[in-house]
């Protein structure tokens, strides 16, 4: 690897835009409790706050404001835009990819609202999908792994979770039932409305399902390698060929047992991100933290404030300035073009 002072590194990361596929503090704060959210305190508790974000040179990403199992999404919404109405100067709603680049211009941090794991709110109605949509949500995930053949389920079953063989996702894609009728439903209308579709929980049914039917470019927005790292939640090659192939982006999360278990360095996590830009090129990965959404569990990169040191590794495994940008944001911001625009 090559020498990379972090100084330099700083310096080409504030140049950058720095949009992250995956982050959990609207959920997670609601889940503990917090009211009213309070980003603007700095909060070691957390992985993420504003005061952290601008150390970091955090421009914004995809934040969750409803999942399957935790916070109640219309409660988290409306926390998370009052946050936004209350600071103006630090936090900008993202419905657009204008508005990505407004934030970055204007010193805000860009805050696209998201929904994970759309069962439990949709209800079974795609009526809710466009409600949704008016109150300002831009990425629909398909499943957060719940799934069966009942009503309003979007796959028709549950997604396996943990490490796994070859030959067990082999059977998987066999085995599992795909999307249900009203699951390719809500992804029609996701390219209608302009809904960024994520996969990220979504069974290898399911996921090869959407590829075919969707009419615009797909996100996997916190995932990583299965070859470097053997878990349900990683993409195989074919998986990440596939999705490259329908113009997709893949997030690498940073969570350590998606990277490595027995070592999950920040080197480690970028020769995920060299993987995928070698086999597919530099498109189609990005970053998606997954930040204040693992628990307990240490982030890879400790908290928000600390993104330069992965920029500083990217740039010493022999990625160049521009690839680094488009890994950073870049990616993003062309997937949103294609997807939310008019």
């Amino acid at each position: 690897m090559r020498q990379i002072d972090l100084q330099q590194a700083r310096a080409l990361h504030d140049r950058i835009l720095v949009f992250d596929g995956h982050n959990d503090p609207p959920v997670e704060r609601v889940h503990r409790g917090e009211a009213p959210l309070n980003w603007m305190r700095r909060d070691p508790a957390y992985h993420m706050d504003v005061p952290r974000m601008r150390e970091g040179g955090f421009d914004g990403g995809f934040f969750i404001v409803g999942n399957g199992p935790t916070a109640d999404v219309m409660f988290t919404l409306e926390r998370t835009l009052a946050q936004i109405d209350a600071h103006p100067d630090d936090l900008r709603l993202v419905l657009s990819s204008q508005d990505v680049a407004d934030a970055k211009a204007n010193d805000q941090i860009g805050i696209l609202m998201t929904i994970e794991g759309a069962q439990r709110w949709l209800r079974g109605e795609l009526d809710m999908v466009r409600l949704f949509y008016r109150m300002g949500i831009r990425c629909l995930g398909i499943t957060h792994g719940e799934g069966g053949e009942e009503e309003g389920f979007l796959q028709g079953s549950k997604s396996p979770f943990g490490p796994c063989t070859m030959a067990e996702r082999d059977a998987e894609r066999k085995n599992a039932r795909g999307l249900t009728d009203f699951g390719r439903e809500v992804l029609h209308l996701s390219n209608e409305l302009g809904l960024v579709t994520d996969l990220a929980h979504i069974n290898d049914r399911a996921f090869y399902e959407v590829l075919e039917l969707s009419r615009k470019p797909v996100t996997m927005t916190h995932t990583a390698v299965c070859a470097l790292c053997p878990h349900w939640r990683c993409l195989t090659d074919d998986q990440i060929r596939a999705l490259a192939d329908q113009g997709g982006v893949l997030g690498i999360a940073f969570a350590p047992f998606f990277i490595d278990p027995e070592a999950a360095t920040i080197d480690r996590l970028v020769e995920h991100i060299c993987y995928v830009a070698e086999l597919v090129g530099v498109e189609h990965v990005a970053i998606g933290s997954d930040f204040d959404g693992l628990g307990t569990t240490p982030a890879v990169v400790p908290d928000v404030s600390q993104l330069p040191l992965l920029t500083q590794s990217m740039l010493a495994h022999g990625l160049s300035e521009a690839e680094v940008a488009q890994i950073w944001g870049g990616n993003f911001a062309r997937l949103l073009q294609q997807t939310i625009d008019p």
